[in-house]
């Protein structure tokens, strides 16, 4: 009999339902459309679109143009989500990745209100993380649902976290999901929590992760990371 950790783990690796599904990828993209703005439309032509977005941001349309899918956090083209996705995957404009926000097929020339920095995700090991934390929604096979409470619960994980990467030094090196090529993957915890441990207990998460040969390893009892929402 097939273990439940097993069965998880295959669950964690399976290609998400949208990227096999026109359909649901498409009822995905048009809900990110209408309640977060997904565009432009047309890159080449974006009307007003920029300057919608630069007023929704209080930036300046110019640095929300740099704002785009494909240096977001949670735009992943890594290597075995390209495999999930069928036909061609570029055009002259970019080109498509999944987003683990929306789920769904997004092109790296749009971009929508909920972009967070940090990305793109071009690591398997990465991948395969960010379905682990979104196991449910990257297996549903029915179109996703935003209620207010669970995007503001995605925007606080995206942008409010900021989640870096710790090195087996205990060195906070950066964003999470900016690792070079062919370098192993190091820990990554929000901002906050590896600036609330010492150089010592950060560095005793890294080693534990870089010691293993599993896909996923949980973190010290010091650098545990607690998802659930805080009672007001």
């Amino acid at each position: 009999m097939i273990s439940l950790i097993k069965l998880l783990e295959q669950k964690y690796k399976e290609c998400p339902p949208s990227t096999q599904d026109i359909e649901l990828n498409t009822k995905n993209r048009d809900a990110t459309v209408k309640d977060y703005n997904y565009g432009p439309l047309n890159v080449d032509e974006p009307g007003d679109y920029w300057k919608k977005v630069a007023d929704k941001w209080n930036t300046t349309e110019e640095a929300a143009k740099t704002s785009l899918c494909a240096n977001c956090t949670a735009f992943d083209i890594s290597p075995r989500m390209l495999e999930c996705m069928p036909g061609e995957t570029s055009d002259d404009d970019g080109a498509l990745g999944y987003c683990w926000m929306h789920h769904f097929k997004c092109h790296s020339a749009r971009t929508c209100y909920t972009w967070a920095k940090g990305g793109p995700i071009d690591e398997d090991e990465a991948s395969y993380d960010w379905q682990k934390r979104n196991l449910k929604a990257a297996i549903d096979p029915e179109p996703i649902e935003p209620p207010e409470e669970k995007n503001e619960s995605l925007r606080n994980w995206f942008k409010k976290e900021d989640w870096v990467r710790i090195d087996t030094q205990g060195n906070i090196t950066g964003a999470c999901g900016t690792m070079k090529k062919g370098k192993k993957t190091t820990r990554c915890l929000p901002r906050k929590k590896a600036q609330s441990l010492t150089k010592k207990q950060r560095a005793a998460t890294a080693r534990k992760k870089a010691r293993s040969k599993k896909q996923f390893v949980k973190n010290t009892k010091a650098a545990k990371v607690s998802f659930k929402k805080k009672k007001k």
